[in-house]
């Protein structure tokens, strides 16, 4: 079976790099777009057209996303028309975690939360900053895996953007060697009218400097819960938990040089719309659509990566990411609706001439690419 992972170039204003996205990946784009509607008709018992219309007439993400990040709606409303989708669908798409809180809200049955862990290590003097995440998705996403390589003329970077077919990000770094990892909160409060997660990542990865990408990150209205890790060449790497009014940064109190996390909120108290759920709430369906395997995916990473005697190496990261305790590393263990799967696995080597190795699926048996800016040059 062929692991390897593609990678398109996307290179012109935003319009055209979305309509490059949508002409390229038009199959997979209407693919992964078909899976999803099925899943709607399936769990929901919803008619797809309904549901749109519903989520975006009840949410004001758009003034957020035209204010924040209005490049990226332009990129969006390419996807559509290179794939020849509906563009409403191709936004709604984009609300990777804003969807799941809004099928909450509705209390349709919902996907229980996503399952990423995600790692950070300072810089020191004989290795570059590193931060690595693996991103858990529901498995009917697998196959759909793509890096995009994104050059926009007016920009001063450039962007890998790991993300499946019709969806501008998932995570990645830049040609600066500014990266970002990220994880659900789901417990934290949320804003319908704040800037969705997929703008925020790439929005962030469009800031030539990591003080103008934490600038962005505290300035900005959280549209969902969501744990970044983020950091640049001889940086520490900076762990934040940020909820619609709060950005708060975690950092283990046992460990100086490194930052880990899974999908429950450790320093953030903005959980005032949780606790008013969570009192009514079944133990079992809080575990489901709060918490899944998070507490037992910390404890493994505490005890592999998080150790002081351990090394935070490479080679660590991989053997922490790759640990079936949790489980960390996921091969489609059902967990509510869903079977969740390891969809990519990425570690950032954050220096003047940044590295980005993938496995394109759970780590412990998928082989590891590595690409860097000047290689894509150069194809």
């Amino acid at each position: 079976m062929d692991t390897s992972l593609r990678m398109i170039e996307l290179r012109g204003g935003p319009r055209q790099r979305g309509r490059i996205h949508g002409e390229t990946l038009r199959p997979l784009v209407r693919e992964h777009l078909e899976r999803w509607k099925d899943g709607l008709r399936a769990e929901l018992d919803v008619d797809p057209d309904t549901y749109v219309a519903e989520i975006l007439a009840e949410t004001v993400f758009l003034p957020a996303i035209e204010r924040w990040t209005p490049d990226l709606l332009e990129e969006l409303r390419g996807i559509a028309e290179g794939a020849g989708t509906d563009f409403r669908y191709t936004l709604v798409r984009a609300l990777s975690d804003e969807e799941p809180w809004y099928r909450r809200e509705r209390k349709l049955a919902t996907m229980s939360m996503k399952g990423c862990s995600s790692v950070g290590v300072d810089a020191r003097a004989d290795q570059p900053t590193l931060i690595a995440q693996n991103m858990d998705l529901p498995k009917w996403w697998d196959g759909h895996q793509v890096l995009l390589h994104i050059i926009d003329p007016a920009s001063p970077v450039e962007v890998f953007a790991f993300t499946v077919a019709g969806k501008i990000s998932l995570t990645g770094l830049n040609s600066a060697g500014i990266g970002i990892c990220c994880n659900g909160l789901s417990q934290l409060d949320y804003a319908r009218d704040g800037l969705p997660e997929d703008f925020v990542v790439r929005g962030f990865l469009s800031r030539p400097t990591l003080e103008e990408g934490l600038a962005f990150m505290r300035e900005i209205r959280h549209a969902s819960g969501q744990n970044y890790t983020v950091a640049a060449p001889a940086s520490r790497a900076i762990n934040l938990e940020c909820s619609a009014t709060r950005v708060c940064e975690f950092r283990p109190a046992h460990c100086s040089d490194r930052v880990y996390h899974t999908n429950h909120p450790l320093v953030n108290d903005d959980q005032a719309m949780f606790r008013s759920i969570a009192a009514d709430l079944p133990e079992a369906d809080l575990q489901r659509l709060y918490y899944g395997t998070s507490y037992p995916r910390l404890s493994a990473l505490e005890g592999s990566f998080g150790n002081a005697a351990t090394e935070p190496t490479i080679d660590s990261i991989k053997a922490a990411l790759s640990s079936h305790d949790g489980p960390v590393c996921r091969h489609g263990e059902r967990e509510g609706r869903y079977d969740h799967y390891t969809l990519g696995c990425l570690i950032m080597e954050l220096k003047a001439t940044p590295l980005l190795h993938v496995a394109p699926g759970p780590p412990c048996s998928t082989p590891f690419q590595t690409f860097s800016f000047q290689a894509a040059e150069g194809t």
